[in-house]
């Protein structure tokens, strides 16, 4: 192995580790206990559907938290009327204008 690919591969390793690392902080590991039968009908499941087990499980979970979470109504931001008015009609088509002039060539 030369020095060149030597040095290539360990930092592939380091940027995966970083990768893994960062990965780590905004996600959890979770791990659960299936009945044979549910875990054989969940694989043929997943087997129909083209997903792997973690992409099974995640859709599952999602799926779950948005049938079950709900938004509270009284929250102020989702209850808060819009107010003022900027005098241009098309500011939301032309925002980036109005904040930062006329686009250069």
């Amino acid at each position: 192995m030369n020095y060149a690919s030597s040095w290539t591969q360990r930092l592939h390793v380091v940027a995966f580790f970083m990768f893994v690392t960062e990965v780590a902080k905004t996600a959890k590991v979770v791990q659960t206990t299936l009945e044979e039968e549910e875990y054989r009908t969940l694989r043929e499941l997943l087997k129909r559907k083209r997903l792997s087990l973690k992409e099974g499980l995640h859709l599952a979970v999602t799926r779950l938290l948005q049938e079950e979470v709900k938004l509270d109504r009284s929250d102020p931001f989702l209850v808060r009327k819009p107010f003022g008015r900027s005098g241009h009609g098309n500011l939301s088509n032309a925002h980036d204008k109005y904040l930062y002039g006329k686009r250069r060539v």
